[in-house]
Formats: structure tokens, sequence, C-alpha cells
């Protein structure tokens, strides 16, 4: 793929809110094939593999036995096995984790964050809209013998796409045909708007932080409670059906000039020492400078607004509406 880093090397800066399209090699690959992938992946995931096929994904997550989360990832078959996609910065911590569980399962694990050109997109635009390569529905997949493209989450009036190309060549010429209708933006921009989509990411220092309800999981379709056990499974059916879940996953927008970075706490107003409240999942600046922040915090702390940052005292967090709703 040095074709495609050397082109892509010439990314662009830019913070857009819509349409526009950027690179996305940020998102790491995770490629399982083997005649036992998909029960090893059954056995693992917290959603039920059985669900998708080569047409539509699915967002799931992986978890330690105590129920707390390593990894979320979006699933997609392909003709040869499934990609897990997730942050790249996680690629390689989970890669060992799962190799734990094959044990004697026919199955391989590789990092195929290099062999895929990855890009995505974010319209409005009829002409854009309709392409041939963009499935149609949220979650949709569309595959040829090079190229994946999938439909994600939208935010607001805004469609958001994803291509994972095999052929570098193939990438640049898509590249090419969206770029004359499409701002070439950074890839910060679609970090912003999986930020504003209400999407949890994982990384090396949330990782082992979050129960999967903690994050909203069960409110974006990302659990199944029927399909059988997978490790955390016990603590994610306790939670679901016989506690009262005291934590849940808030969008804040923050004026600063500094961003939160993930794993950094929240503390009640006027405290100066970690008090448990709350943790940053996630922040990106808008074009004017707003930050956008994900925050998973106690129920009844985050709906009164009184936390602030503890590294930020005097930065006021002002809860948004998630484009989803929860029981809280």
């Amino acid at each position: 793929m040095i074709h495609w880093q050397q082109f892509e090397a010439r990314r662009s800066d830019v913070i857009a809110g819509e349409n526009y399209l950027c690179s996305a090699d940020e998102i790491g690959l995770i490629l399982v094939t083997g005649k036992d992938a998909h029960d090893f992946l059954q056995n693992q995931l917290s959603n039920d593999i059985n669900l998708i096929d080569e047409s539509r994904l699915q967002l799931s997550s992986y978890s330690t036995p105590k129920g707390r989360m390593l990894g979320i990832f979006r699933v997609v078959q392909v003709s040869n096995g499934y990609l897990l996609l997730t942050s790249r910065s996680i690629v390689s911590s989970l890669l060992p984790q799962l190799y734990k569980y094959i044990v004697q399962s026919q199955v391989s694990l590789a990092d195929a964050s290099d062999y895929f050109a990855r890009f995505a997109i974010s319209t409005d635009k009829a002409a854009v809209l309709e392409h041939g390569l963009l499935p149609s529905q949220t979650n949709g997949v569309v595959q040829n013998d090079s190229v994946v493209s999938m439909r994600l989450e939208p935010v607001g009036e805004q469609q958001r796409f994803l291509f994972l190309c095999l052929s570098a060549d193939e990438a640049i010429n898509l590249w090419n045909g969206f770029a004359g209708d499409l701002l070439v933006a950074g890839f910060n921009s679609w970090h912003l708007s999986e930020i504003r989509a209400g999407i949890p990411s994982i990384y090396p220092e949330t990782a082992e932080k979050f129960v999967l309800q903690m994050a909203n999981l069960d409110a974006l379709d990302a659990v199944s409670f029927k399909k059988g056990c997978y490790p955390g499974q016990e603590i994610v059916a306790r939670t679901q059906y016989l506690g009262k879940l005291k934590r849940r996953m808030y969008l804040a927008e923050l004026e600063t000039d500094k961003l939160p970075q993930p794993g950094d706490e929240l503390v009640v107003s006027g405290k100066d020492e970690i008090d448990g409240s709350g943790t940053v999942v996630d922040a990106e600046f808008d074009a004017q400078g707003l930050c956008h922040c994900l925050y998973v915090a106690q129920i009844a702390r985050a709906e009164a607004e009184e936390l602030n940052l503890l590294q930020q005292p005097a930065t006021r967090i002002h809860n948004v509406e998630l484009p989803y709703s929860l029981k809280i």
C-alpha cells in the first residue's frame, strides 16, 4: 500500500462538518479467517454474528471475563472471513488477548490494517449518494472483489460511508471521483462525526474501564441478550436484568483550548482529586473550536451537570442530546 500511503500523505488538516472525504488510516483492521471463524467470534464478542452477512455489518464489543471492555468493533463479513474495525491504537494489544481463546480452533488472526486503503465520506449531496458503491441503508455493506463500502450511522442530514480498498489505484480513482463534489478534510472531521453520532471507541487509556452498558452499547444494538456465553456475559446480563445501572455515556460540549484525552477524570465541581465521578471516552474540536466530548459518568451527577474535568476545573460541561434514546 506504499502507493496509497504516498497519496494520502498529502492529507488535509481541514476540520469539516459536512460534505467531505478524508483518509481513514487511523482505523485499524483485524482479519479473522478459518473454518471456525464464525463460531470463534460468536463465542467472544457481545453481539450475535448470525445476524450479519456480506450485506450488513454490526457493532459489537470484546470484554474481559469481568465484563470490562477491551475493544469495540464494527464487524464486517467478507468472502474469506470477518473484518473487525476498531481504533488502530489497540490492535496490537487485542490480538494476543484474542489468541488466548483460539485453543485448537481452526482460526487465524491478522492485523490487516496495512492491506487496505481506507477513506471516509460524509455528505447529503444527491449526486454523491447515487454512486453505485454506496449502500442504501444504515449498516449496509456493498462489496466487490477489491472494495468494501459501508454506510454508518448518520449525523443529522449527513450520511456517512467508509471505504476499504485492496487496490491502491482503485482507492485513488474512487477518491478522485468523489473529490469533485466534496471537500478534502482531515481524519479529525470523521473522528468528530463518530463522537456526534454517540459511537464510543476504546483506546489504550480506557481499556478495561467500562462495562458495555456504561458506554451505551445496549442502546446501539451492539449486544445480544439471547445468544450464548462470551467473556463478561454474566456481568453484562446481571447488569441488564438484576442491577440498576449507575453510569451512562453522555455527549457534551465544552469551551476549552485544551482537548480532553481518553481516560481523563471528571470530578464533582470544586473537588481537586479523583472521586470516581466519571471518565472521558473521546473528544474532538469542531471548525469553530468548540469541543465535543463523550464521557461516562455517574448518572445522578451527569444529569445534574455538576461535573468538571479534573485538570480543567474552570471548564463547564454542557450536556447535549444524544442521537438515540437511553433508559436512565
